[in-house]
C-alpha cells in the first residue's frame, strides 16, 4: 500500500473502532493523560464506536455512566481490576461492579506476584500488599477465584487474564472455559516490561486454539521502559490468526498521546507490517464488539 492508501485505510478503520483497554485518571500513584470524560470526548471526536475505561485502583462503571451521558455518540464502558488497591480477589466487589454495569473484569495486574517486583524495578512503584496469585499450594484455583468466575459467567462479563504468570493463565483459561465462560481475553501478550514471565508464541497459539481471544496492545511498542518492534506483534498475529485476536492501545500514560491517536498509530503500524485491512477491521471492530455485546 502507498502512504496515501495507508492513511485512507487508517481513517476508515478508526471510524467505528473499539478500544477495550485504556487507563484513565485520577490515580493515586501515576499521572494519567485523561480522565473519563476527556477520553470519551476524544474517542467521540475520532468517530470510535466504544471504549473501555480501566483503572487499577477502582471500578469505572459509575464514571462510564456519567461520561456516557455527555458523549452519546460513543459507547463508554466500565471495568474492574482485581489489584490490591481495589480490594484484591473479592467476589463481593466483583458482584457490585457487575450490577453497576462493568463489562470487563481483569485478574490482578501490577500487584500480581508475576508483576509486583517487575513494576518496582521498571517503574519504581512499591505497591501495597503481597504479590497476588490465583492458585493455592496445590496449583488449584482459590475458592474466591472460582466464585468470581461464577459471577463473571452469570453477568456475561469479559474475563481478562491480567499480569498472571503463564502457569496461572493456562489454569485460569482452562477452568473459565470449563465453567462456560466464552469471553476470555489473554491480556496484552508479549509485553515483558511489567511482567517477570510472559507467554511464548507457542503458548499464545495454544490458548487461542483453546478458545481464548488474544490481546495485542500498542503500549508494548510505545512506552518509557523499553520498546518492542511492532513487527513482533505482526508476526504473532499472523501466526494466531485475526479471528482470535483483538487490538487495543493500553494507553492513558502521561507520556503517550491520547488513546484514539495511539489507536491510529497502531493501525498504521499493523498495515505497514503487512496485516490486511480486513484483518485489522476484525481485530478493532468485529471481535471487540462481540465480546462487549455491542452487536
Amino acid at each position: 500500500m502507498t502512504r496515501q492508501e495507508i492513511s485512507h485505510a487508517v481513517d476508515r478503520l478508526i471510524a467505528g473502532a473499539v478500544d477495550m483497554h485504556i487507563h484513565i485518571g485520577p490515580e493515586s500513584r501515576l499521572q494519567r493523560r485523561q480522565d473519563s470524560l476527556q477520553l470519551a470526548q476524544a474517542a467521540e471526536a475520532a468517530g470510535m464506536r466504544a471504549i473501555v475505561l480501566k483503572n487499577r485502583e477502582y471500578g469505572t462503571a459509575a464514571l462510564a455512566r456519567l461520561a456516557q451521558g455527555l458523549t452519546p455518540k460513543v459507547g463508554v464502558i466500565g471495568s474492574f481490576t482485581l489489584d490490591n488497591e481495589a480490594g484484591g480477589l473479592n467476589p463481593g466487589a466483583v458482584l457490585a461492579w457487575a450490577r453497576l454495569g462493568a463489562k470487563v473484569v481483569w485478574m490482578p495486574t501490577a500487584t500480581a506476584a508475576n508483576s509486583k517486583g517487575k513494576v518496582l524495578r521498571s517503574r519504581g512503584l512499591d505497591l501495597p500488599g503481597e504479590g497476588q496469585t490465583i492458585l493455592d499450594a496445590r496449583g488449584r484455583l482459590l475458592p474466591e477465584v472460582v466464585e468470581i468466575l461464577r459471577i463473571i459467567k452469570e453477568h456475561d462479563i469479559v474475563l481478562g487474564t491480567g499480569h498472571l504468570a503463564p502457569q496461572e493463565v493456562f489454569i485460569l483459561v482452562t477452568e473459565a472455559l470449563k465453567a462456560g465462560i466464552k469471553k476470555v481475553v489473554v491480556t496484552h501478550v508479549l509485553q515483558d516490561q511489567l511482567m517477570d514471565e510472559i507467554l511464548t508464541n507457542e503458548e499464545i497459539a495454544r490458548l487461542a486454539e483453546m478458545g481464548a481471544f488474544i490481546e495485542y496492545s500498542y503500549w508494548t511498542c510505545e512506552n518509557n521502559i523499553h520498546k518492542i518492534s511492532p513487527n513482533v506483534l505482526v508476526d504473532s498475529i499472523k501466526r494466531v490468526g485475526a479471528a482470535h485476536c483483538i487490538m487495543t492501545t493500553d494507553f492513558g500514560q502521561i507520556d503517550n498521546p491520547p488513546a484514539p491517536e495511539g489507536f491510529k498509530s497502531f493501525i498504521r503500524a499493523m498495515l505497514e507490517g503487512g496485516i490486511p485491512a480486513k484483518d485489522i477491521e476484525m481485530m478493532v471492530k468485529t471481535n471487540p464488539s462481540r465480546l462487549l455485546g455491542l452487536d
